[in-house]
């Protein structure tokens, strides 16, 4: 479940012809609860439609609501999003719960949670870039989350509920115009740098 829950690089943004967006204005507590928003969604997804799960696609774009996040096991070819769309990245990103199969397991405290998903994140900011351009990412972590596991979820076990800690380096940027734009992520793992195309398409949600 590590391997499928952890270390995972988040990546979707997109670029102007102009210096790279930035996260601007938005605080810390707006990233975290991005951040929570996603890896609830990702937790409380049935396996069969989760790219976590046995069987499920092998990659994702996430629909926060107005935000599209692309996360998953491995490193996620393309996103299309719709002008419009807020998008969401992070160079690394983990979370551990309390749910069996997972870090660290049963009876954890918040802040046990919290320091074995530290463990499986870059411990300095991976350098993002955006059509070359670098794109700056805050630390931030979510506290602790509620989760409602799905009766077919990915960690194979019966229904039910539990918490889990996330964390991880990001940034939230605005809507951009219709393009197709390449991030690039450098971790502390080599294996795991790669690039992603990110698709803007004409029209709004």
């Amino acid at each position: 479940m590590h391997r499928r829950l952890a270390v995972v690089p988040l990546l979707v943004t997109l670029a102007l012809c102009l210096p790279a967006p930035t996260a601007s204005a938005d605080q810390p507590s707006k990233l975290a609860n991005t951040l929570a928003a996603l890896w609830t969604k990702v937790l409380e997804t049935p396996s069969a439609s989760n790219p976590f799960g046995t069987g499920g696609p092998g990659f994702a774009c996430w629909d926060l609501g107005g935000t599209v996040a692309a996360l998953a096991p491995d490193p996620v070819p393309s996103c299309t999003v719709k002008t419009g769309t807020k998008i969401f990245v992070s160079g690394s990103s983990a979370e551990c719960s309390t749910f069996p199969n997972d870090c660290p397991g049963a009876n954890a405290t918040e802040g046990q949670l919290e320091t074995a998903a530290k463990k499986l994140v870059d411990s300095s900011a991976p350098p993002v870039t955006l059509d070359g351009k670098p794109v700056a990412v805050t630390f931030v972590k979510t506290g602790l989350l509620n989760i409602v596991l799905p009766t077919d979820n990915i960690f194979g076990i019966p229904a039910g509920s539990g918490h889990s800690v996330a964390l991880g380096w990001v940034a939230l940027l605005q809507p951009l115009p219709p393009g197709t734009h390449t991030i690039h992520i450098t971790t502390t793992n080599p294996a795991r740098n790669f690039n992603t195309q990110i698709v803007v398409s004409p029209g709004r949600q």
